[in-house]
């Protein structure tokens, strides 16, 4: 999922300076993993366990909690198919906290193991028009367990570089647990996967704690409005 040059040049130009990791407004899309292929057995990631030390300065982030059995709901025609959904949660940045408000279904092509966004470009219009930042990202395993794959990592690393507090959620209907919160390991994770030059999509990475758990840390599930936009339909 690349960032087109026009786009990054409109980011620099309305942050008037050049991404950094304190970042309030991460780009709609993320740097692009690498290229997907033939996807053997998922290699061995080591996830780790959040310390009050490494979330101490992240805003809390306030997460719809039907957002989970709606955007399951949207991805059950895919799911049936063995084929994965994404999607993005955009919302607010409201002092203290950051409040997830939106979830966007792109454009999308999927496989079993990838997917991968179409038309960039009106993902960063919707964002810009409604004010809204990329606080987190979320996409279906059809049919394999809650974990964060090689290609879910460096897609993350993305996200996660320009805006720390920055989330990945996992849904894996047809395993338990059924849903996952993630973020990498940082410092760890996230250095070991921005210094990664594997050239294959799926691939192993060393044997630290790259990520981890956030739903009990700065992630936060709450009964509030939650409004979808599925840019498939237009």
């Amino acid at each position: 999922m690349p960032i087109p040059d026009r786009f990054q040049h409109s980011y620099d130009q309305r942050t008037h300076r050049g991404p950094s990791p304190s970042s309030s407004r991460p780009p709609a899309v993320p740097p692009p993993p690498p290229a997907p292929v033939a996807t053997p057995a998922p290699a061995r990631i080591i996830r780790g366990v959040s310390t009050e030390t490494e979330v101490q300065d992240l805003k809390s982030v306030r997460l719809p909690r039907d957002c989970l059995p709606r955007f399951l709901s949207i991805a059950r025609v895919n799911t049936t198919k063995n084929k994965e959904t994404c999607g993005l949660l955009l919302g607010k940045d409201k002092g203290s906290k950051y409040v997830v408000t939106t979830l966007l279904i792109p454009k999308q092509r999927s496989t079993s193991d990838t997917c991968t966004m179409d038309e960039e470009e009106l993902v960063l219009q919707f964002t810009e028009e409604r004010h809204l930042i990329t606080l987190g990202w979320i996409h279906t395993h059809p049919t394999q367990s809650c974990f964060m794959s090689s290609v879910d990592l460096h897609t993350h690393s993305g996200f996660q570089r320009m805006l720390p507090e920055s989330f990945a959620v996992v849904c894996a209907p047809k395993s338990t647990p059924t849903f996952g919160i993630f973020r990498l390991t940082d410092p760890g994770g996230l250095q070991v996967i921005l210094q990664c030059q594997a050239k294959d999509a799926f691939h192993p990475h060393p044997e630290v704690p790259i990520y981890t758990d956030c739903d009990n840390s700065h992630v936060q599930m709450k009964d509030i409005s939650l409004e979808i936009v599925d840019l498939r339909e237009s």
